[in-house]
């Protein structure tokens, strides 16, 4: 993989790609048009496409998103728009960056809300065809790291994610993770922060030196993927995902994995096709034992998440997670990581990762 495309959009095409909408708006107010902006809706399967090469991306043929200001449920979105591309342009020429939370402060009564407020600003990423962390507006990133890596942030501070307990908090941005050197020979992603957090504490990065251990805590934020991206183009590291046996952690998985529906453009600077499931499998839940106390009734949105995700691009031909589904939604149970404590405290840590990930190491990396 070239680490080439993991590029970023030069400053300067931001800029213009802001000035002409701008400058569309103004010419729709001289011709006596109201003024409408556009932008590429990702509201359904139908507007995406999926190829093993560069995952998700918009279709050809997907539907167009129309924010009128004659309209009165969209003119105060369409006002929004235009406030946030000035923040935008002021920010990239002065070349600073700010935070969605403090942007929100500015005008709170004109946002309404922060995730109102996050979503105008995945709308105009979208219009403007550029990835949402190139806009300098930054959110707090969620993500932990530690094991063999070492980075420098813009100031040049070296990072040791060896020295750590509990983890290093992943920087917003990439420009806070340069010059990244590792000797890992796999990187482990995991789902939670608290099985994270149990694999620090049972010594795993210890265990296995040559290893990198992430979590995004649930549903990763950019920086999370961003590094896990930049880890993958330059280094080519095996990444394996360990999540729970369930519609959710399968989820989460392929937004890794794949990318997600709503930022689809963005899945070529994000997604990370190697990525290979490690567990927790359905089919552990026999193979281990897992005692009937340690396992979780699927509830009614468990089964249609996991049939609607038997119908995603990504996994509708892929027959051992399609396997994997039909034995969950076949046994009406879910397992959460933390099952295997039923067997020991440190089965997870000491047998079941060591022995999974041996066993899915290219044979080149042994």
């Amino acid at each position: 993989m070239d680490s080439s495309e993991c590029c970023k959009v030069p400053k300067g095409e931001i800029i213009k790609r802001i000035e002409k909408v701008c400058l569309d708006v103004l010419k729709m107010i001289a011709t006596g048009q109201p003024p409408v902006l556009e932008l590429p809706r990702c509201s359904n399967w139908n507007d995406v496409v999926f190829t093993e090469s560069i995952n998700f991306d918009l279709s050809h043929n997907c539907s167009v998103k129309r924010v009128a200001f004659a309209k009165a449920q969209s003119v105060k979105k369409f006002a929004t728009m235009l406030k946030i591309m000035k923040i935008i342009y002021c920010l990239i020429q002065e070349n600073r960056y700010c935070t969605k939370r403090d942007i929100y402060y500015q005008h709170p009564e004109l946002y309404g809300s922060q995730a109102g407020m996050d979503r105008v600003i995945d709308d105009i990423a979208c219009m403007l065809w550029v990835p949402r962390w190139e806009l300098h507006i930054v959110a707090t990133c969620k993500g932990l790291v530690a094991g063999n890596l070492q980075f420098k942030d813009e100031q040049g501070a070296l990072t040791d994610c060896r020295q750590t307990i509990s983890g290093i908090q992943i920087a917003a941005h990439s420009k806070d993770m340069q010059n990244i050197q590792t000797q890992a020979r796999f990187v482990l992603i995991v789902e939670k922060d608290a099985t994270f957090q149990n694999l620090m504490t049972s010594k795993f990065c210890e265990k296995m030196k040559q290893s990198i251990l992430i979590t995004g805590k649930g549903f990763p934020d950019i920086g999370t993927r961003l590094l896990l991206r930049k880890l993958w183009c330059q280094h080519q590291l095996p990444m394996f995902a360990l999540v729970d046996a369930d519609p959710h952690g399968l989820e989460i998985m392929a937004v890794y994995k794949y990318g997600s529906r709503n930022q689809a453009f963005e899945s070529r600077h994000l997604a990370v096709p190697a990525i290979q499931w490690l567990g927790i499998w359905p089919e552990d839940i026999q193979r281990y034992s897992i005692p009937e106390t340690s396992l979780i009734p699927l509830s009614e949105g468990d089964f249609k998440k996991a049939q609607a995700l038997k119908k995603r691009p990504y996994f509708k031909h892929d027959v051992d997670i399609l396997s994997q589904i039909d034995l969950m939604l076949q046994s009406g149970k879910k397992a959460e990581i933390q099952c295997l404590d039923a067997i020991s405290s440190l089965y997870l840590c000491d047998v079941y990762l060591p022995s999974r990930i041996q066993l899915m190491l290219p044979t080149q990396t042994l």
